[in-house]
């Protein structure tokens, strides 16, 4: 598997500052990355690393085998870029905006107006080509940083915060273009404050703190490893909840905990594969159970654990 993105002892100092420490990255092509961290945690500092505006203090940086200081302009071939903060050309329309980027491309005419209308069809705003940027909602401009990313037809995309600052609407809209691009093959890294977006895009994660990298693997793993660390949880909604039952269920082995709470009883189990056994004997018994759903570590429990 090709890697899209490897480090080795990466560093950044400022002055007394570190802000990223040791760190060593590894994502393969066709990964969905999600990035991690509290504020402050070097992830935007990373990312302007991997993308070769910022220069390390130690390590090294490649991107599809080339490296980002030593080899730049291959490097770059395969780099889109949607930025935390990001500036437009107001006065342009979306279309001449376009334009201007594709020739600091170094793209021909005929390969600027198809890869324009590709790009603005994918992000929805072939309707507005002609606007003026000004004119642009928020949700618009964010999908326009999208175009602009995609123009070069890059075989990874980064996103510092893609859906920051954007209504529930414009987030969704953002969100549904970066699965599609996934979907299609395309290598993502993604940082963002928002687990559940993480969580909803991603399969793999880093996790970092102070600049450093405490863990790095797939979301399912970490659920895993995470499940065998605080237990296995089931809730059983029965109606009525009775004293009998608790007692059954306290009694049951393998059952560590037992919480009951109105029509809902939450229990802990040493082993998940004994809650048929469990729903057997309650139904057995005289339970009237509406549902089973096991409850599994989010992202959110995860990255708080960790950090």
């Amino acid at each position: 598997m090709v890697k899209v993105i490897e480090t080795e002892h990466l560093s950044k100092k400022f002055k007394h500052v570190t802000a990223v420490s040791d760190l060593n990255l590894s994502v393969e092509e066709g990964d969905t990355f999600g990035f991690l961290g509290p504020n402050g945690a070097g992830k935007t500092t990373t990312i302007r690393m991997l993308t070769g505006f910022l220069q390390p203090t130690t390590g090294s940086i490649h991107i599809m085998g080339h490296d980002i200081f030593k080899e730049s302009k291959k490097a770059k071939e395969h780099i889109g870029l949607v930025p935390d903060m990001f500036g437009l050309y107001d006065v342009l329309t979306a279309d001449e905006h376009l334009r201007y980027y594709g020739t600091l491309y170094g793209m021909t005419t005929t390969e600027q107006k198809t890869s324009i209308d590709n790009v603005l069809s994918l992000v929805g705003l072939e309707p507005h080509r002609n606007r003026r940027i000004k004119e642009y909602s928020h949700g618009m401009r964010q999908r326009l940083v999208i175009a602009q990313a995609l123009l070069n037809n890059p075989k990874l995309l980064f996103l510092d915060e893609p859906t920051i600052g954007l209504d529930p609407k414009g987030a969704y809209e953002v969100r549904k273009i970066i699965k599609d691009l996934a979907n299609e093959g395309m290598s993502i890294f993604m940082s963002s404050h928002l687990l559940f977006e993480v969580q909803e895009i991603c399969k793999t994660v880093g996790i970092i703190n102070y600049g450093i990298l405490l863990k790095l693997d797939t979301i399912k793993n970490l659920t895993k490893e995470l499940q065998l660390q605080k237990g296995n949880f089931v809730n059983i909604e029965m109606t009525p909840v009775t004293e009998k039952f608790v007692t059954l269920l306290q009694n049951f082995k393998g059952v560590e905990k037992v919480f009951p709470y109105q029509n809902l009883i939450k229990v802990q189990l040493e082993n998940i594969e004994i809650v048929p056994a469990i729903i057997t004997k309650l139904v057995n018994e005289g339970g009237n159970i509406n549902s089973v759903t096991e409850i599994k570590p989010d992202l959110e429990q995860i990255f708080l654990s960790l950090t």
